[in-house]
This record gives structure tokens, C-alpha cells and sequence, in this order.
């Protein structure tokens, strides 16, 4: 399970993408009640809140304590601290259980027994996720030269799964026909490095060695920028699993 501390958890909170506003709409229309769901792996929430606008109570949970603290407060959102394997939540309890952009860190075959736990009969289980970003043939090309080629040693085992866009994935249950829906952000360059600075490889490598590699990196990729002075439009290719236990 990937961690934070407080440094990196701000960071994360400020450059982490929306997720699609569609898909909590469509969502919420999945089940018969909108009542308690489960955001699990919140992070610093930024799911949680937009749940929050279409279920009676969500309940939060992180395995970071960092990650909670700096999460968003809202009334209708209840956030602990919980492993997502293991939690104190009651039985039958969820009319819907999430897990946004995180199912590749846990260990499975404990978390489908909880959220089997958890989840109420007839229940949904929702995961997504968005696997990589593209902003032009130009600027995807620095990016990969310049910052991708010095992470090849770096990404977790784990990231292959959500590279993938979860493929590899046994779920416990048929999985049903979702929508297709897009996640798009319109940034600054200084936006899109915040961004690469938090990928799980990126803070690997900047543990172990510094973050030089993308200071060196950004002149290069400023230069391929399009609009150096302005936001760009970036695609982060976005996929959504969703199934039930019955």
C-alpha cells in the first residue's frame, strides 16, 4: 500500500485530478436507495465531497493518516482511518462500496471478502481509475524522453495493473456494461510537473536520488509546450469497472 506524509499529501490534494461528475450521477441511479457509501482509499477525498452531492452519508476511509488530515471536510462525510482489508464498519452496511484510482495497492483477496462483508445484498461495487495523461505528440514526446525514461526502475508492481486498466484483475463477480466517460483538465505546465511529481515512480525516484532529474526536465518539456504561457487541455484516459455479489 502506497503511503504519504504530510508534504506529499497537500501536494497530492492540490494537483490530483476531478473525477467526471457524470459518473457520480450515473452512479447514484445504479441502486435502488442512494444511501451510505463507502469512498474506500479516499485519499484526501477528492471523490468523497462529489459523492457527497448524491448519497444521504459517505463514509471515508484511508489507511494514511496524512492523507485524512488533509482530506476536505464536508457534513455529509465521515472520514477515518482504515486499511481497506480490514475496517470497522458493520455488516450489510453499504448501499454502494468505491475505490477510486487506488484498487491496485490492496491485497485483494482480503479486500473482496470485506467489502463482501460490508456490502449490502444487491449492492454495487464501483471501481475506476485513469492510466497515464496525454497533451500533444510534442509534449508526449519530452515527457516520455525526458522524465519517463528515468523511471523504467522505478514504478511498483502494482502500477502494471492499473496500467492495464485493471484487465488482470479476478473480480468476485460478473462485471456489468458501464458508460464511457472522459477526465479532462486544463493545466499549466507548472500543473502537469506538480502532477508527475506525484506519481508513485517519480516519488520513488526522488526519495532515493533527488528530483533533478525533473528540474532538467522541465526546460525540455517547456520548450515542446505549445502554449508555454498558457493552460492546455490534458486527456487522462479514464476506465470504470462496476459488478455486484448477486
Amino acid at each position: 500500500m502506497r503511503t504519504f506524509d504530510g508534504h506529499s499529501s497537500v501536494r497530492y490534494s492540490r494537483t490530483r485530478p476531478m473525477y467526471p461528475a457524470e459518473l457520480y450521477y450515473w452512479l447514484s441511479h445504479q441502486v435502488a436507495n442512494p444511501g451510505v457509501v463507502w469512498d474506500c482509499a479516499c485519499g484526501t477525498g477528492q471523490a468523497s465531497v462529489d459523492l457527497a452531492a448524491y448519497f444521504e452519508r459517505v463514509e471515508a476511509s484511508d489507511i494514511s493518516e496524512s492523507q485524512i488530515h488533509a482530506a476536505t471536510p464536508h457534513r455529509r462525510v465521515n472520514y477515518q482511518v482504515f486499511a481497506a482489508e480490514n475496517t470497522a464498519y458493520p455488516d450489510n452496511h453499504f448501499d454502494v462500496v468505491c475505490v477510486a484510482h487506488a484498487l491496485h495497492w490492496f491485497d485483494l483477496e482480503a479486500f473482496w471478502q470485506e467489502v463482501h462483508r460490508v456490502l449490502k445484498p444487491g449492492g454495487l461495487f464501483v471501481c475506476w481509475g485513469y492510466n497515464w495523461l496525454q497533451v500533444g505528440e510534442a509534449e508526449d514526446q519530452a515527457i516520455t524522453e525526458s522524465v519517463l525514461s528515468h523511471l523504467t526502475d522505478y514504478w511498483p508492481a502494482q502500477s502494471r495493473l492499473l496500467r492495464n486498466q485493471y484487465r488482470d484483475i479476478e473480480f468476485p463477480f460478473k462485471l456489468m456494461e458501464t458508460p464511457h466517460f472522459e477526465l479532462k483538465c486544463h493545466w499549466s505546465l507548472s500543473q502537469t510537473m506538480d502532477f508527475i511529481r506525484t506519481w508513485s515512480a517519480s516519488q520513488l525516484k526522488i526519495q532515493e536520488q533527488g528530483d533533478e532529474f525533473l528540474l532538467k526536465a522541465l526546460p525540455i518539456i517547456q520548450q515542446a509546450w505549445s502554449m508555454p504561457s498558457k493552460k492546455q487541455d490534458i486527456n487522462l484516459p479514464f476506465f470504470l469497472k462496476a459488478g455486484s455479489f448477486d
